[in-house]
């Protein structure tokens, strides 16, 4: 369990005007945030990965492959 700390007028104010009371909105709305974030750093690191194979730092495993593997351990 984790506890914000907004020591942030503008944010306050915003949160305030936005969910009032409701913390379960609120809740979920920032679960939803997180997820998001989550996805995006995982696009990120696909890109970065596909950049450093163009740039022969690493080789890409093709997606058949990859299956493949996951199958292969079952």
């Amino acid at each position: 369990m984790q506890t914000i700390q907004i020591d942030n007028a503008e944010l306050e104010s915003f949160i305030s005007l936005q969910y009032g009371n409701d913390k379960t909105t609120l809740v979920n709305d920032f679960v939803k945030f997180v997820k998001t974030e989550l996805i995006v750093n995982d696009v990120k690191k696909g890109f970065d990965e596909i950049e450093a194979s163009k740039q022969g730092k690493t080789k890409l495993t093709s997606a058949k492959d990859f299956l493949d593997e996951l199958k292969s351990e079952y």
